[in-house]
């Protein structure tokens, strides 16, 4: 049960426009904040010393294919999609429902580890009933904060018959899971990829999602979706694309009007070479950006990384605009840079919360809001100059983690997983590349390697 916790003495950045940051602390009653504040009391709560340290909200992941934590690495050296389908999705048939658990275990232990208080769990791995079952018997048992979005994509040969089934089961654990937004655990939906599915299976999952009030997501991969939706009436704040790298402006705009946004994920896009200009225009249009891993097969599980890298994109590609328009060298004017690091950890927290349907109870350190947080450890050097929060974004990794908090319970202090063990994750990650890789060692067998000869 969660209990009654003071965070002591901390930089605390709230996040929230009327508390802004706090050289003090943080008092935690259940599941809850209850207050922010310098000189704190609380007689009979566990006392946590935050001194020297940087208390932010949890960070949340709004695009993750956590089943494929055992395929660490397998899309490392990919080139472009062909990559990606013949040495990691292609797999997703070879999964036993035992494997998503073990999968879905893992990924969870490791992203707590690392500050990832709350995940969007994109599942477009759900083969069978028994594949989601164990998918959220997972995330019952590693106590993340996860939106599980139940896959709709199957089969490629069987367009039809495994869709009323993936339906039927969005009702069934709709009625289990239930609808209270302050849970641990809640239902969404992966809606089908426009580009393999018939636009009427597609129509069907957005209604059955709107009427059970499911949040969304999909893969936006194909230019002119967004703007499809909309003319089908389809399109709302609560369907989430991901990537959307070849979005147009009038479609952000479209999302910006229905108050939606996007979730990026850069590394993963930055690599495997697709546009990244679509971060700054949504920005711009006013559809409001989060961030994601994506697959562990080709990123570390790391937003802190993906807050660094953005802004590192982000920052370069207004200043290659500003040297194509001759305004050099560089000088600070209205709207010049667009962002600062401190937007990153609002796309991370602020954003992302919004893109999970809690926008009003998560992604700020408040009274009234879920207690979530994250303690950074600036180590032996200290915390940097300036803002904190570039210290968050561009010198903060996960093995600077040293307390992670969610819904008011310690899950990790002193830079240790109090209730989870990182050797069990890799267990389960070895048991699924055994079962479905038959290879013991822990490397990527050779046949799955398509990296070319020296």
């Amino acid at each position: 049960m969660p209990e009654r916790l003071l965070i002591k003495n901390g930089f605390v950045i709230t996040m929230d426009p009327l508390l802004g940051d706090v050289l003090g602390d943080v008092l935690i009653e259940g599941d809850r904040v209850a207050a922010v504040g310098a000189n704190l009391t609380a007689e009979g709560a566990t006392e946590i010393d935050a001194r020297g340290k940087i208390v932010i909200p949890g960070l949340l992941d709004t695009h993750m294919h956590s089943w494929q934590a055992p395929l660490r690495g397998a899309y490392a050296h990919g080139w472009g999609n062909a990559d990606y389908y013949e040495n990691v999705f292609n797999l997703r048939e070879s999964f036993t429902a035992k494997d998503m658990y073990d999968a879905t275990f893992a990924a969870g232990v490791e992203m707590i580890d690392a500050g990832v208080t709350t995940v969007l769990n994109f599942c477009h791995n759900t083969m069978s009933p028994e594949h989601a079952d164990e998918s959220i018997r997972a995330h019952r048992d590693n106590g993340q904060r996860a939106l599980f979005a139940m896959g709709m994509l199957g089969s490629f040969d069987e367009l039809s018959v495994d869709h009323q089934w993936r339906l039927d089961k969005v009702r069934s654990l709709h009625a289990e899971l239930g609808g209270d937004p302050s849970s641990l655990l809640r239902l969404g939906m992966a809606v089908s990829s426009m580009e393999f599915r018939p636009i009427e299976q597609v129509e069907a999952e957005v209604a059955l999602a709107r009427e059970l009030g499911l949040r969304m997501t999909f893969h936006q991969n194909t230019g002119g979706q967004i703007r499809e939706l909309h003319r089908l009436g389809l399109l709302g704040g609560d369907l989430l694309p991901a990537h959307a790298n070849v979005a147009a402006d009038d479609e952000l705009e479209l999302l910006a009007d229905c108050g939606g946004g996007i979730s990026f994920t850069p590394e993963g896009e930055f690599v495997g070479g697709r546009s990244m200009t679509v971060i700054g225009r949504a920005l711009k249009a006013g559809a409001t950006p989060s961030l994601g891993v994506d697959t562990a097969a080709r990123t570390k599980v790391d937003i802190f990384g993906q807050m660094r890298i953005t802004f590192t994109i982000m920052r370069y590609l207004q200043a290659q605009e500003e040297r194509e328009a001759d305004r050099w060298p560089l000088v600070r004017r209205p709207g010049a840079p667009q962002v600062e690091p401190r937007k990153m950890l609002e796309f991370a927290t602020v954003n992302a919360a919004q893109h999970v349907g809690l926008g009003d109870q998560l992604g700020r350190l408040a009274p009234g809001y879920l207690a979530d947080l994250v303690i950074v450890d600036p180590g032996p050097y200290g915390m940097a100059l300036g803002d904190p929060a570039n210290h968050v974004v561009l010198r903060t990794a996960p093995a600077d983690v040293d307390t992670v908090v969610i819904g008011g319970v310690v899950r990790k202090q002193d830079g240790r997983l109090t209730d989870l063990d990182a050797g069990d994750a890799g267990a389960a990650i070895q048991r699924v590349r055994t079962r479905v890789l038959g290879e013991e060692h822990p490397a990527m067998p050779p046949h799955l390697r398509k990296v070319p000869a020296a």
